[in-house]
């Protein structure tokens, strides 16, 4: 019977042997398949002293934690990929990875003023319960699924696309967000060792563990061709779920999401449906908006339609500019709207 430094070094060394694909290996070593060439290029393999001295002398500088595909506390969900990786070097709370409750998050490196208040309303509703957010730790909607996932009281696990090493790290500038979700009890991972910089065929790779880890994922942006969409469609393969926000169909970056609607994913619309997947109870508050001002509700009304200038809103409602400033001044300081980067005016 093999040690367990044995197993996992046979593992490694069948994992470097050019020709073998992880699935393949796994299948092997799970007895699913007995092919008499798969077990000639091993033998061939083991007969190079060169090649095992290679492998042995690489396997005894891992100097980080990791899991097996052979290990108990391997995610689940994750062995079941068609293609699962066969290590996953890790920093923070690795039990996070068998829990049942993981939702993926992704979405566009670029953020818009609605992907973001939406992202934010969503997360809020999920707010103190078992759900663990996973994302990349990406630009954009990945880094705003961890931040938020921190503010509000949930487990995260960051799937990276490099090695965990704090010089390697990408992107470098999320290396201080990396440390919060460790130091608040969440997760790092890849499947490359510590010292590993990103590569470009990396991050596709990447995004099948992001779709692998979880039941559910949710798609907030992204463009038709993008890593979204991989992840999106890496999920559709292996038979799980897929919650897309619809958005405006001019819009590149709605493009992927109002895709994926047409070709029968979930919409998103709330967080209630979510828990409910995950039978998780929660009730969710409406938060319903009372105005003292009949000024105040109008405005607030007319922009939840659409976001409009103060000229716009101003021809809308039959008022001056000036009598409607004080009014949008007063629900800005409520947290009820705001002034976008086009100058509009939008509700929060």
């Amino acid at each position: 019977m093999k040690s367990d430094f044995e197993e996992k070094f046979f593992l490694f060394f069948l994992h470097k042997i050019k020709g073998l694909s992880n699935r393949i290996v796994y299948q092997f070593i799970s007895g699913a398949i007995q092919e008499e060439k798969i077990e000639q290029l091993i033998q061939s393999k083991l007969k190079d002293k060169k090649f095992v001295d290679t492998i042995r002398a690489e396997f005894e500088k891992i100097d980080e934690d990791f899991l097996t595909i052979l290990d108990p506390d391997y995610p689940p969900l994750l062995k079941k990929i068609y293609d699962p990786p066969l290590f996953l070097f890790y920093r923070g709370n690795k039990n996070l990875l068998t829990s049942k409750n993981i939702l993926t998050i992704v979405g566009s490196r670029t953020l818009t003023n609605y992907h973001q208040s939406i992202s934010k309303k969503f997360v809020a509703q999920l707010s103190n319960t078992s759900l663990t957010i996973a994302s990349g730790l990406a630009i954009g909607i990945d880094s705003l699924g961890h931040s938020l996932a921190l503010e509000n009281n949930l487990a995260t696990i960051a799937v990276l696309g490099s090695g965990l090493g704090s010089r390697v790290l990408y992107p470098q500038t999320n290396l201080r967000l990396a440390d919060d979700i460790i130091k608040q009890g969440g997760l790092l991972i890849s499947e490359y060792t510590k010292d590993s910089r990103p590569q470009i065929h990396y991050f596709p790779r990447r995004n099948r563990i992001l779709a692998g880890l979880s039941k559910i994922t949710i798609v907030i942006s992204g463009a038709l061709k993008s890593g979204t969409l991989i992840t999106a469609q890496v999920a559709l393969d292996e038979g799980r779920e897929i919650y897309a926000l619809p958005g405006n169909i001019n819009q590149r970056l709605n493009q992927g999401p109002n895709s994926l609607i047409a070709g029968g994913a979930n919409v998103l619309i709330s967080a209630d449906e979510i828990l409910k997947k995950y039978n998780i109870d929660k009730k969710l508050e409406t938060n319903k908006i009372s105005f003292k001002n009949k000024l105040h509700a109008k405005i607030f009304t007319t922009l939840q339609t659409e976001p409009l200038t103060l000229e716009q809103l101003a021809k809308k409602l039959g008022k001056s500019p000036v009598t409607l400033n004080v009014s949008i001044s007063e629900l800005e300081i409520r947290d009820l709207i705001k002034v976008n980067r086009f100058n509009q005016i939008e509700i929060l």
